[in-house]
């Protein structure tokens, strides 16, 4: 299990692992760090790396793949493009955060609570472009847009947004990714260090909505897929769809529209992650 002695502090993302994080995600040098190009990084995360816990709750269970960790950048990008596997919120923000540094965006980590539960749970990206542009770049919310700080709304028929704020705090509504029920995220702009990334990250690996159960979400063009559990969820501008799937449909549907590699599904399906606790919050609170 990791501990604060063995995460690294300081990732810095490696030319060779940009290059092919940019090949993978189809985007063509040179990459401008202005809107155009942060919409365009954003996108193309948003389709190809899921916000999935199989790693996360493989080392819970100690049936772990490998001794990568996610919170090392590039150790996270080298577990995603060989085995199609994304994260949770810290190790994805933290990623996707040097992943921005490399290609020059002036970005910062900072704080939220999913749900405005008031207390921190999660953690979003703050890109300022020029002319005081601020845009919140969520790698959890995944809404394929970034979001503009003094904006109202994001008119999107899958990806909706609605922003409220106050003197502290931009409240994010958006929509769950299985229904149309709508979820609050209240974003605070206050840079964290490294340091409190990794204890923050420690914490959630004990202590988080998403380790009692299967959780994987990938969008595609127009469509959200995502599996809670053992169910299956589709989500497009006009249909909700919902499947209870067995253990070859799961891995199909893994394989061939999450993206992960055959390899790190055969693992999985050795595990007992897809068993369903007596009592899970995160089913009860995505399912419809």
């Amino acid at each position: 299990m990791n501990d604060q002695k063995n995460v690294l502090l300081d990732t810095t993302l490696t030319p060779e692992v940009a290059g092919k994080v940019l090949e993978r995600l189809a985007i063509n040098l040179p990459l401008t760090s202005n809107e155009e190009g942060l919409t365009k990084l954003y996108r193309g995360w948003c389709r190809n790396i899921p916000f999935d816990n199989f790693w996360k709750r493989l080392k819970l269970t100690e049936e772990e793949f490998s001794d990568h960790d996610q919170i090392d950048a590039n150790q996270f990008f080298e577990i995603w493009l060989q085995h199609g596997l994304g994260g949770t919120c810290w190790t994805t923000a933290n990623a996707m955060c040097e992943l921005l540094k490399y290609f020059k965006f002036d970005v910062r980590i900072i704080t939220g609570s999913m749900g405005d539960m008031g207390e921190v749970n999660h953690v979003s990206l703050l890109v300022s472009l020029n002319e005081g542009k601020e845009y919140i770049i969520d790698t959890s919310i995944l809404n394929e847009q970034p979001i503009k700080i003094d904006g109202v709304h994001i008119e999107n028929p899958v990806h909706p947004i609605q922003l409220i704020r106050n003197s502290e705090t931009t409240k994010i509504i958006f929509e769950h990714c299985t229904k149309r029920e709508h979820m609050p995220c209240a974003i605070n702009k206050n840079r964290i260090s490294k340091e409190q990334i990794v204890e923050f990250y420690i914490a959630s690996i004990h202590n988080s909505l998403f380790n009692d159960c299967v959780y994987i979400r990938k969008n595609e063009e127009g469509i959200i897929h995502s599996i809670v559990g053992t169910t299956y969820y589709t989500k497009s501008k006009n249909a909700l769809g919902k499947k209870e799937l067995n253990e070859e449909e799961r891995k199909q549907v893994l394989i061939n529209i999450m993206g992960l590699s055959e390899e790190i599904v055969e693992h999985i399906s050795k595990t007992n992650l897809f068993n369903i606790p007596q009592e899970s919050i995160l089913i009860n609170l995505t399912k419809y």
